[in-house]
Formats: C-alpha cells, sequence, structure tokens
C-alpha cells in the first residue's frame, strides 16, 4: 500500500518501527496501528549508529 507523506514535521525521537510488519508509527500507543503488535524499536535508536559511521567516515 502506498501512502502519500504528510507535510507536518515528525521528529525521529517519536516515531517507532513494527517488529512485524516494519511499519512506522508515532510512539505513544502501546501497539502497532497496522498489524497490532507489541513487539516495536523506537527509530531514533536504529538510525543513531549509523549516523554516528556516517560522520566518522568525513
Amino acid at each position: 500500500m502506498v501512502r502519500s507523506l504528510s507535510r507536518v514535521p515528525i521528529q525521529l525521537r517519536s516515531l517507532a518501527v513494527c517488529v512485524a510488519c516494519e511499519e512506522c508509527f508515532e510512539l505513544g500507543v502501546s501497539t502497532c496501528p497496522s498489524c497490532g503488535s507489541d513487539e516495536y524499536v523506537p527509530l531514533l535508536h536504529q538510525l543513531e549508529g549509523r549516523i554516528l559511521n556516517l560522520t566518522s567516515l568525513n
């Protein structure tokens, strides 16, 4: 399913990625709105290591 991106800015620290369906959603709910799974990872935690690795290459 393709969804259009909203033009409202969203901070990375407020997003999570569902482990079960890989859907991104805003933190604050206890389960993924798409599949109902309660297993998710904050998106910023996934990106922090990659951002640090990219900056160390420069």
